[in-house]
């Protein structure tokens, strides 16, 4: 078993990086603009100074504290959730585990942890929209400084198109992923995907912001059960749910399942 690279820190990274950027940007923008209307042009004395200068202020006020909001889920948030959600699969350290679009690998890494004899996949097409530093060198560096990098492999793909054999891995996780994908016919197929790669009896946890019943919908459409959906989580922001559930077994493995049982 590979041994942690004491000399590096596993970063995973600031999540939307230009959303946030943009927010600073318009709320620092925003208070001078109040600054403007409220100091220079003398609001006082101006119906339309105290409209601008009204409106600056607000914008600041607004955007300002989402993006902290949105940097301290980077930086917080999302490791805590990311441990919430894997002490909920209760792994065994066997499997194997799949995660959908783990940029620096905050999921990926955190799975491999908790194998032995398994090993963790991570599937994605490395967007730097979608994470600042979004690369898999980045990814395997983060595995390095974990110790895990023997239980990781990176695979380029498109989650409408997993490259993975059928009934492959018997656990699928995704953070922030799915909803990237622009259509609910998009997304309805990468449930799909999962669907296909999933062992039957294997188990799925999506963490996400938005389309989270689309994600309910499509695992109780495929015949799922245990299908579950959070209430809003508020350690993350935007706030999140995970949806869980477990593909059914087929008539082969429950026939397996039945003659494995005590007389």
């Amino acid at each position: 078993m590979a041994l942690p690279d004491e000399r590096a820190v596993a970063d995973y990274g600031i999540d939307a990086p230009g959303v946030i950027r943009g927010l600073t940007i318009g709320g620092v923008a925003g208070l001078a603009i109040g600054a403007v209307g409220f100091v220079v042009l003398g609001a006082g004395s101006s119906p339309v100074a105290l409209v601008v200068g009204a409106w600056g202020v607000f914008v600041g006020i607004t955007m300002i504290p989402t993006a902290l909001l949105m940097y301290r889920s980077s930086k917080v948030g999302k490791l805590r959730e990311r441990d919430r959600l894997l002490d909920d699969l209760a792994l065994l350290g066997h499997e194997v585990v799949l995660d959908i679009g783990p940029g620096p690998g905050l999921l990926l890494i955190g799975a491999a942890t908790r194998l032995q004899s398994g090993r963790a996949i991570g599937v994605d097409l490395w967007r730097p929209q979608d994470e600042s530093d979004n690369r898999p060198a980045r990814t395997l560096a983060n595995a390095r400084a974990e110790g895990v990098a023997d239980r990781v492999e990176l695979i380029n793909g498109d989650a409408q198109a997993l490259p993975l054999p059928d009934d492959s891995v018997d656990v699928v996780v995704a953070s922030l992923a799915l909803h990237n994908i622009p259509s609910t016919e998009g997304r309805a197929k990468a449930i799909g995907e999962i669907h296909r790669v999933l062992r039957p009896g294997g188990r799925a946890a999506i963490l996400d912001f938005q389309a989270t019943a689309e994600y309910e919908h499509e695992f109780r459409a495929h015949g799922w059960t245990d299908v579950a959906r959070t209430a809003r989580r508020y350690d993350m922001f935007p706030p999140i749910r995970i949806v869980t559930g477990t593909k059914p077994l087929d008539l082969a493995h429950q026939a397996e399942a039945v003659a494995g049982q005590p007389r």
